[in-house]
């Protein structure tokens, strides 16, 4: 049976699991130290679980678990509030954080020889955070703008609506992002009591996975963490949340939500439970891919929904089984729910047939090798075991209960579980009313709209006193009184493949590696979206979204079922530059991926019926997206910047495009630019490369194509002009996003190596100047970035941030300082030994799996540039000089040719805006718009 060969082979491999392998040692002081041995790449990936969420805080002091993925990176006695940042980027690794009910969990990835830096580091702000008055104001006024970026969003308000209703006593009734009104109320004495309580050794669990060894990674660990003392062990959450009495039904009119939404869910088990893994392969049966259940019924057949799909999730305490629809604007919603019902209802009754088992076992089988690509996946993987699965032998336990699942066992969960005492219905409409109050200005005021009332901290007022064990603690003698960091080493990364071109001018290149079972390709044609007609905009999207929707061989309905119950996938793309097709497989079934591959380029046949399937849903998708204030700042900035030139237009079409869009169009489309000369197919992973030269002349030797290549003609795209701001209005917004830039270069401009060191200082990293004073500093964000960046016919010198609307000119006039202060200052010694040294120093860990190899080699190919580039490029990188950098930045950036984008609410911000240049005002659609006249209630 195929999937006890994949199981065996993934034991055999030992990627996880058996005891050799994943190593678990608890210190003196309670900290569990996992570790697992991975000599694919020179990296290595560090993660601290700490068991704290949401789900612990105080009801009134909502936030403080998310509020400490932000303070724990503010410093120490001995760091300053940017060192943690400023040690992992310099060393060329990357660091982040997450916040979830049941957890926090840092992040890090860095060479293997910083290893003794990072638990230094986590060592530091595990025994000796500072929590003060004045660095909580600061990353208070961070989060509340990140808060305000989710409730900008469409459907921004759904989560926290529906975990209010359906959580009445235990503490999931409450969102992980916090509640402003909470954390201004709070002090830092509070919070430090907080951090005093859950990050303690006996609360932690350190995952380390890399190119290191057990016994080191040990012996590291009892040196950085065995002096920080046993505290008291939490408190653990008993409240567990009661059934309901009836089915609970869930009815919430959602302004910022274009289409109506649908839903029956389940309330089930908590991770560790062991019907956890039952319920998700069993709601994956039910809606799980197009050959589910629940897409075939109600998308296909029914054409009741644009999209259908089910679902399983578990926390700690609790989880949730079920099925969702997207349903066209103003459909009939009871339609798609009652089908969802009857599907629920039936698998209760019928459970599931023998194919549909075998097929979601080997799904679920090739999600365990997808987990195991990198070595963060596998410490997440590792660290998600340890901390709540009930420890790390069930990892490889999972592998054998997916072989040995049975039909009887995924019903008797369907009965247990899907009754009306667990069952909750949701129905999100978006009302004309709501839509029209939220187009033509929202009177309500959101949580926290209004400004966070002034707190004068003096300069020298003393933090909270610390108290309990660590309070008292004493590093050891001889400890380090600065983090070790090793003398970074630079790893080479091996491009090398080999390459066969067929003689219909099909390139084949072939990129061989031997770490997973698994085969993928990456087939890529050398023309985009960018070469769409303006009236036809769209098309090479929607033809490339048509490919697996039928060919001369199989129907839509066919091809889903042979990739699903193969565990292939198989996905068609387009960007601006190019059109790629991308599937991966198993290392057995790498003969049925290049088949289906073969047979969905040779022989599509763009079914009529099909197409105006995926319009639906392709126009249903962009209407939500049309509605995110990112997205509106992005078009309205690329339709300034470009002009007449095709990056000026929505890559995919808009909506209104998709609308009118024939399938003739996209068939023309694909006639003209799918063809094997003007393509190179890439073969990456567990395979031989003669085998895969064989495989790729059997498979497309007999593929034509007529005439020559297309040539690609675009209109010069038009310089910026002096410095002026399109006010995108949405009245209403309670912040503004804000884009500012002009027309950069090309990668194979001789400045680009030039250009990567500048935009590292300038705004590519937490530490850099563009986030330390917008979000550092002055906590006007969330994040903010900025620098060149470049594409196949253009480039752009940009930067992107966003701010709460009382704040948004004050954050331009931020950005505009910035613009300046690179040109006329050049980077410090500091500043360019970082950004060089990350640059190097990520070089490795950026290309860990083969396809990120092949991501690389192909963009060598559409910017006609060599294999040799990368090596050229980091030499180039090395020698770059601070006057390099600043006479990049006065030569290149333009601060009086700036178009600068904001989308806020115009009629509180446009005056503010004038005091910066001049403003003109559009609609959400690009028009111009005046503002009504402001009325004077006085008379």
């Amino acid at each position: 049976m195929f999937t006890g060969y994949l199981s065996s082979l993934i034991t055999s491999m030992m990627l996880f699991g058996a005891s050799d392998v994943v190593h678990q040692k608890v210190l003196g002081n309670g900290l569990r130290v996992v570790t697992l041995e991975d000599r694919s790449c020179p990296v290595v990936a560090v993660q601290v679980w700490y068991h704290v969420g949401s789900k612990d805080e105080d009801p009134e002091r909502q936030g403080f678990a998310h509020m400490f993925e932000h303070m724990m990176f503010r410093g120490t006695d001995r760091l300053g509030p940017e060192a943690h940042f400023e040690f992992i980027r310099s060393t060329g690794g990357d660091c982040n954080a997450y916040t979830s009910f049941d957890q926090t969990v840092y992040v890090q990835t860095v060479p293997k020889d910083q290893l003794p830096m990072v638990l230094w580091l986590e060592a530091e702000r595990m025994s000796s955070l500072k929590v003060d008055q004045a660095g909580f104001e600061t990353e208070r006024a961070v989060v509340e703008e990140e808060r305000r970026l989710g409730l900008n969003q469409p459907y921004g308000t759904v989560l926290e609506k529906l975990l209010a209703r359906i959580f009445q006593k235990h503490p999931y009734r409450w969102s992980t992002i916090g509640n402003i009104d909470h954390l201004r109320r709070a002090t830092a004495e509070e919070l430090l009591r907080f951090w005093e309580k859950f990050y303690v050794p006996n609360n932690a669990t350190l995952v380390v996975v890399g190119d290191v060894d057990h016994a080191l990674v040990e012996a590291e660990a009892e040196k950085a963490f065995g002096w920080i003392p046993r505290c008291a062990d939490p408190p653990r959450i008993e409240e567990r949340e009661p059934l309901f009495e009836k089915p609970l039904v869930i009815e919430l009119e959602e302004s910022s939500g274009p289409v109506p939404v649908v839903a029956v869910g389940y309330r089930t088990v908590g991770m560790a439970h062991p019907d956890a893994l039952p319920l998700e392969m069993l709601t994956t049966i039910l809606g799980g891919g197009e050959s589910s259940r629940l897409y075939r019924t109600i998308v296909d057949d029914a054409e009741a929904a644009v999209m259908a799909m089910g679902g399983a999730m578990s926390m700690e305490h609790d989880g949730f089984a079920g099925a969702a629809a997207i349903l066209m604007p103003f459909s009939n919603m009871e339609k798609p729910l009652s089908m969802i019902e009857a599907e629920l209802e039936r698998v209760k009754k019928e459970g599931i047939t023998a194919a549909e088992l075998e097929k979601v076992r080997t799904q679920f089988l090739r999600k365990l090798v997808d987990s195991s690509r990198t070595v963060e996946s596998k410490a997440q993987r590792v660290g998600t075991a340890a901390v709540f699965e009930g420890g790390v032998e069930t990892i490889d336990a999972r592998a054998k209960r997916i072989e040995g699942m049975t039909k009887d066992e995924l019903l008797r969960v369907a009965s247990v579980y899907f009754v009306p005492e667990r069952k909750v219905i949701v129905k999100i409409k978006p009302t004309v009313g709501g839509m029209l109050k939220s187009l033509f200005g929202n009177k309500g005021k959101a949580e926290g709209e209004d400004e966070a009332p002034k707190k004068e901290i003096a300069s020298d007022a003393p933090a909270p006193k610390r108290m309990g064990p660590k309070a008292e603690a004493k590093r050891p003698e001889g400890y380090p009184e600065q983090a070790p960091v090793a003398a970074p080493e630079p790893a080479k990364v091996d491009f090398a493949a080999q390459r066969r071109t067929l003689p219909n001018g099909l390139e084949v290149v072939v990129v061989e590696n031997r770490e997973l079972p698994a085969v993928s390709l990456t087939l890529g044609f050398k023309s985009g979206s960018a070469t769409d007609a303006e009236e036809t905009n769209g098309a090479a999207s929607m033809a490339m979204a048509l490919l697996t929707k039928g060919n001369a061989t199989k129907s839509a309905a066919e091809i889903a079922e042979f990739l699903e119950s193969n565990a292939i996938d198989l996905s068609a793309s387009s960007s601006m530059d190019s059109c790629t097709i991308r599937g991966s497989a198993l290392k057995d079934n790498a003969f049925k991926l290049f088949s289906i591959l073969a047979d969905t380029v040779k022989s599509p046949t763009f079914s009529e019926a099909e197409f105006k399937k995926l319009k639906r849903q392709a126009a249903t998708g962009k209407k939500i997206g049309e509605r995110q204030p990112a997205a509106l700042a992005d078009r309205a900035f690329a339709r300034g910047l470009y002009g007449e030139h095709p990056y000026a237009r929505e890559e995919g079409g808009t909506s209104a495009e998709l609308e009118k869009l024939g399938l003739d169009a996209a068939v023309s489309w694909w006639k003209t630019y799918a063809r094997p000369d003007h393509a190179v197919l890439y073969v990456a992973g567990d395979v031989a490369a003669e085998k895969a030269f064989a495989a790729a002349e059997s498979m497309f030797s007999d593929w034509r194509s007529e005439g020559s290549p297309p040539g690609a003609k675009f209109a010069v795209a038009p310089a910026t002009g002096e410095t002026h701001i399109v006010l995108v209005d949405v009245p209403g917004a309670i912040q503004s996003q804000i884009r500012v830039g002009h027309l950069g270069f090309e990668r194979e401009d001789a400045a680009y190596p030039t250009a990567r060191v500048l935009s590292q200082v300038f705004g590519g990293a937490f530490n850099s100047r563009l986030n330390q004073v917008i979000r550092v500093e002055k906590g006007l964000t969330y994040g903010a970035s900025g620098g060149f960046r470049s594409q196949r016919y253009a480039g752009q010198f940009y930067v992107s941030t966003f701010s709460k609307t009382k704040t948004t000119v004050e954050a331009v006039r931020a950005i505009l300082g910035e613009v300046n202060r690179i040109r006329d200052e050049a980077p410090t010694p500091k500043e360019l030994a970082q950004a060089k040294s990350y640059l190097v120093g990520s070089f490795a860990g950026d290309h860990e799996t083969p396809e990120s190899i092949v991501g690389e080699l192909w963009s060598l190919a559409l910017d006609g540039l060599e294999p040799k580039f990368f090596d050229d490029y980091l030499a180039a990188v090395v020698k770059t000089t601070a006057e390099d950098v600043q006479k990049l930045a006065k030569e290149r950036i333009h601060p009086d040719r700036l178009l600068i984008v904001v989308v806020g609410d115009a009629a509180k911000i446009e005056a503010g805006l004038k005091e910066v240049a001049p403003v003109t005002i559009v609609d959400e659609l690009g028009k111009p718009k005046q503002l009504k006249p402001k009325v004077d209630s006085a008379k």
